[in-house]
């Protein structure tokens, strides 16, 4: 029998927002992981829906994708691309961006050359060409497919999106910006044995990072309903360094982040993939609000624990695995899953639905459907 629990959440924000305040909403809200799926897969998913493949905004209509995505519009000074490097989706050029790092490609490879690599001294630091959040459109706002025409200004952007959860996101991360700058090599030498140069680089990022989500918050206020804020600082087995060493350098950055969001009324997501356990709840001290990603085949991150034990404090987006569930599985493997996170992570509220990263070209259309159609479908114990 179908649950009362969906019937005074009339929007896809509504019972967004009513999750993320710890309402139980079923079904639970779903979503496309941050609106992007991967150009052979979305093409086939546009034919299963009979949609023209520019219709980004159908597709995500069809998938009952209840969250829209914006950042704000680049507008410094003209940045150089690398043709002859092939860009990884979603990006479509490499290109040097203004951090003085390659974008558009995985650059912690120590086959690339990096910034700071060669930093011997915190003057060497000083020296290097910081951006300048000014380079930053703060009142127009697009995503992945918009090209700069595109861009919307800031309330057109609400207005468009104003039945949809409106999550104002960017990849701005803190470690991982570390390591582009120095490579991952030099980065983790220098994080234990020269602890100065990772201090004076952070605090020149967080510096940036805190005056970009002051602006971008106080833009989008009244207009947006999630901050997001992004870093990757583990892998699947635990963190890429010890917790003690991460709550040094970074802890006191998410402390001076999170509460942007909430001082213009916003909840704070942070992306982070992977087994983040051990800091999850120095995290949520520090004002966090929603982890995505959540990826519970992780080390630490069964379901059901993190769920008993941070559950009250932190809404999960994501959950269904991209590496054997989505991509190798069956449909009804795939459907058994959704049932399954569901049942787990959605009692009590606090749950938002999707895959646990991009949707890739090597998961089936048919397994795409069958996690929104059980999404949809699927009534919990819990709810009835």
């Amino acid at each position: 029998m179908q649950s009362h629990l969906n019937v005074k959440y009339g929007t896809p924000r509504a019972r967004v927002l009513a999750a993320m305040n710890g309402e139980m909403v079923s079904p639970v809200p779903f979503d496309i992981f941050l609106n992007y799926i991967y150009p052979d897969l979305a093409s086939e998913l546009y034919r299963s829906f009979n949609l023209a493949e520019t219709d980004t905004e159908g597709l995500l209509r069809a998938l009952d994708a209840h969250l829209r995505c914006g950042k704000p519009l680049y507008n410094g000074p003209p940045l150089e691309e690398l043709p002859h490097i092939p860009p990884a989706a979603p990006a479509t050029m490499v290109f040097r961006g203004i951090w003085g790092t390659l974008e558009g490609i995985e650059t912690w490879s120590e086959v690339f050359e990096h910034p700071l690599q060669y930093a011997e001294t915190t003057a060497d630091i000083h020296a290097h060409p910081w951006p300048d959040p000014d380079w930053m459109d703060y009142t127009r706002l697009g995503w992945f497919s918009d090209t700069p025409a595109n861009y919307l200004p800031v309330a057109q952007w609400a207005d468009k999106y104003r039945n949809f959860a409106r999550w104002v996101t960017d990849w701005q991360p803190l470690f991982s910006r570390l390591m582009d700058l120095f490579g991952m090599q030099a980065g983790l030498m220098n994080m234990a044995q020269r602890p100065d140069l990772i201090e004076a680089a952070t605090a020149h990022i967080a510096d940036y990072l805190e005056e970009y989500y002051q602006r971008l918050a106080a833009s989008v206020q009244g207009q947006a309903d999630i901050l997001g804020f992004g870093d990757d600082f583990a892998g699947q087995q635990g963190l890429i360094m010890s917790p003690r060493m991460w709550r040094r350098y970074f802890l006191p950055v998410w402390k001076r982040l999170f509460p942007i969001a909430h001082q213009y009324g916003m909840k704070a997501s942070l992306h982070s993939c992977g087994a983040v356990r051990a800091v999850l709840g120095d995290l949520i001290d520090a004002g966090l609000d929603m982890l995505e990603v959540t990826q519970v085949t992780a080390e630490g991150m069964d379901a059901a624990a993190i769920k008993n034990d941070f559950g009250s404090h932190l809404t999960f987006y994501g959950g269904l695995d991209i590496q054997s569930i989505l991509n190798l599985g069956t449909p009804e493997q795939v459907r058994t899953e959704v049932r399954r996170l569901i049942d787990i992570l959605g009692k009590d509220g606090r749950y938002i639905l999707t895959s646990c990263h991009f949707l890739l070209d090597d998961i089936p259309a048919e397994n795409v459907l069958a996690m929104h159609a059980e999404a949809r479908s699927h009534v919990p114990i819990w709810a009835t």
